[in-house]
């Protein structure tokens, strides 16, 4: 019951980890000014933005269900 409690609660931190720092620079980044030889994108519209946003949050979640996976699914994965 404990070390269920605590797997759920791993998730949750990473998810919310997730939410808070590291979606909107997976999305759009802004660490690095675009050099002066690139010329400006256009805004994106809303759709585009939430289409973005969609395909960050299934690449980045496919990335932390392998971290995480076994743990939570341990008879999935049992050899033998």
């Amino acid at each position: 019951m404990i070390a269920e409690r605590m797997k759920v609660k791993v998730v949750c931190r990473k998810v919310y980890d997730y939410i808070r720092y590291d979606l909107k620079e997976i999305a759009f980044p802004s660490s690095l000014p675009d050099p002066p030889h690139i010329k400006k994108r256009r805004k994106l519209t809303w759709n585009e933005r939430f289409l973005v946003l969609k395909e960050a949050s299934r690449l980045y979640a496919a990335s932390w269900v392998r971290d995480i996976g076994p743990d939570l699914r341990p008879n999935d994965y049992k050899k033998g």
